[in-house]
């Protein structure tokens, strides 16, 4: 056979798997295919042309040839693939992630990727079309970006495409996040995963591919209507996460994961979404498995993925900050999930729970006061306050973890800690004041609304007998309009006055914020809306209105990569009045700068209810909530949306 040009993948490190660069555990030579293999086919040696929709089982055989021990096989095989195209890239991705066989992986993923990629489909929406086409066209970074988009497309427009790019798209890395971004859609009695798996099951078709079969086992698993179904499901999609962790390891171990010179910027790109690569993928599956297992009532099958979870962490962690944050926020997860028993796990490090670092600590409590063991979880609970106070990195953690326990729901813990680093004599003006703005915007959300207001008195006045702590000395330190901290204290009083039924106070108050900061939006919605306005009072809000959006506007043209000024936007329209379809917009495009962001989905839901679209205004707050089940806030939106009132 006239070998000629060969197409050559680039080189890559010695695999440690085989014991050299080029030579599989069986001894033989790898070899790269032939360009006039893959474009003449084997009619050279007199093999009978393969149909254009060849038989599943024709295509495997061919693939299993990949490795055959004759090197004209090989390349008789790999010819007829190239030949198929579409039809076999099922297969050959697969036996690139999955088959034993090195040299039939390797040839796999060449000729999988000198085949070209087909993501869109006839009945893609336009949107999503468009998306697809910057998928393929962009660097990583545009391709991963392009993944969270069509998540995100409306009526579930990028569900099927998605599932498709985890199918078939060629980058091991990208094909993961679309399934890693999938699976975290499902949750036990999400009343909206129903349509979301039907786009899903489209999209992965009867991919062998790992990752596409967990994403099919989620599926099955969901729709089953008996319990026997549903353990079947979850054997299926604990084989599927087997095979899932296997390729991801050994295509760290071998570096043979891809022939694309970019993939290894995959990674990267990905982590710079907070959304990373292989590894979190099996971590999200595994999460997914134990919910699975717990919905099918295998508990103790879910402690032993939960156990497997927690190591994971510890293998990927170093000890310290980063596997104490890790494993806490795995074991809250659990917890939410139904499984707080996963707490004692962690006595096989900790013996009874004397847990040396403060963030496990508190997820071990808040685990333990849904086991209803109050006792215990109140110890541990003071025990990680004293373990933070003096813990080395001074303010960043304490005020990450004070964060976290507002998103865990641990109301009281969070109080406490938030009022101890306050009292801290030795905390500099920018963190104080910093702290202090979170603490009321939380209390703000508790309905606390007086002290609220008191906790940010000592930030306008000064803390006693500290000199050089005025707003305007501090906040520019922070990026901030010094002008906000009074406008707020005075919104918040103004929400206090409201709560007591005092009217006439209300507006005084609400009037006072807007001399000190016109741009305070909420002031100016609650004025806005103020029932017993007179003529002349709505008018005047009305103008105070149509100012706020000129200034806003004038900010996002001159920053016009700031999320923030979209959203402030769109919230105030969506509040008050003016173009909506320009303040969805303006949402859209905060979201797109800040991915999931609760409170900017918070915004877009107050768009479509505003627009008088109520289904999609309960969709996206009922995401919104998903990411921060005790926002108070949050949810008391989503009642009004599902009554039908803005």
């Amino acid at each position: 056979m006239n070998v000629g040009t060969s197409l050559v993948a680039p080189a890559r490190r010695p695999c440690p798997r085989c014991g050299g660069a080029g030579r599989a555990r069986s001894g033989r030579p790898l070899r790269a295919v032939t360009v006039v293999a893959l474009v003449t086919g084997a009619a050279g040696v007199g093999a009978a042309p393969v149909a254009e929709h060849a038989a599943p089982d024709v295509i495997a055989e061919l693939v299993g040839q990949l490795g055959a021990g004759d090197y004209a096989v090989r390349e008789i095989a790999a010819a007829r693939l190239v030949e198929l195209g579409g039809p076999a890239a099922d297969a050959l991705l697969t036996a690139a992630e999955t088959s034993t066989d090195l040299e039939v992986a390797l040839r796999a993923r060449w000729l999988v990727e000198a085949m070209p990629a087909t993501l869109g489909a006839a009945g893609d929406a336009p949107a999503a079309a468009a998306l697809i086409d910057r998928f393929q066209a962009g660097d990583v970074s545009e391709r991963a970006r392009s993944l969270l988009r069509l998540l995100r497309l409306d009526d579930d427009a990028g569900i099927a495409p998605l599932a498709r790019i985890a199918r078939l798209d060629r980058s091991m890395s990208l094909s993961r996040l679309a399934a890693r971004l999938l699976v975290r859609e499902w949750l036990p009695d999400d009343p909206f995963w129903p349509s979301v798996r039907r786009h899903v099951a489209a999209g992965v078709g009867t991919s062998g591919r790992p990752a596409a079969r967990f994403l099919r086992a989620l599926v099955a698993f969901s729709e089953a209507p008996a319990d026997d179904e549903r353990v079947r499901q979850v054997a299926e999609a604990q084989a599927a996460l087997a095979l899932v962790e296997g390729s991801a390891a050994t295509a760290e171990e071998s570096d043979t994961e891809s022939t694309d010179p970019d993939e290894e910027n995959a990674a990267d790109a990905v982590a710079a979404l907070d959304i990373t690569g292989n590894t979190d993928a099996v971590r999200d599956m595994r999460r997914c498995l134990c919910a699975m297992q717990v919905q099918a009532g295998l508990r103790d099958e879910a402690l032993v993925q939960a156990a497997r979870l927690f190591g994971m962490r510890d293998a990927a962690a170093s000890r310290g900050a980063g596997r104490d944050a890790a494993i806490a926020e795995d074991l809250v997860w659990l917890t939410e999930r139904g499984l707080p028993e996963a707490v004692h796990l962690l006595e096989n490090r900790w013996p009874g729970l004397e847990i040396d670092e403060p963030l496990t600590a508190y997820a071990a409590a808040v685990a333990l006061a849904a086991a209803g063991d109050r006792r215990r979880s109140d110890a541990l609970a003071e025990r990680a306050r004293d373990q933070m106070r003096l813990a080395p990195g001074g303010f960043p953690p304490r005020i990450r973890t004070a964060l976290r326990l507002v998103r865990w729901g641990a109301v009281e813990w969070a109080i406490r800690d938030y009022d101890a680093l306050l009292a801290d004599p030795a905390l500099p003006a920018e963190e104080f004041a910093w702290a202090s703005i979170l603490y009321s915007e939380f209390l703000h959300d508790q309905g606390r609304q007086d002290r609220a207001a008191e906790v940010l008195e000592p930030v306008i006045r000064g803390r006693p007998g500290r000199v050089g702590e005025e707003p305007e000395r501090v906040f520019p330190r922070l990026d901030r309009d010094p002008r906000t901290a009074t406008s707020r204290m005075l919104y918040f009083k103004a929400c206090a006055a409201a709560d007591r039924g005092a009217t006439a106070d209300q507006r005084r108050l609400l009037e006072e914020a807007l001399q000190a900061h016109p741009r305070d939006v909420d002031a100016l919605i609650a004025l806005y809306r103020l029932p017993d306005a007179s003529p002349q009072q709505r008018g005047l809000a009305q103008t105070l209105v149509v100012k706020a959006l000129a200034r806003i506007e004038e900010e996002i043209q001159a920053m016009p990569d700031d999320p923030n000024g979209y959203n402030e936007y769109a919230w105030l329209v969506s509040n008050t009045e003016g173009d909506v379809d320009k303040a969805t917009r303006y949402s859209r495009r905060s979201l797109e700068a800040s991915f999931d962001s609760p409170s900017y989905l918070d915004t877009l839901a107050h768009c479509h209810a505003a627009a008088g679209d109520f289904p999609r205004a309960v969709r996206t707050q009922s995401l919104a909530r998903r990411f921060e089940p005790h926002n108070r806030t949050i949810e008391r939106n989503l009642r009004r949306f599902q009554a039908g009132q803005r």
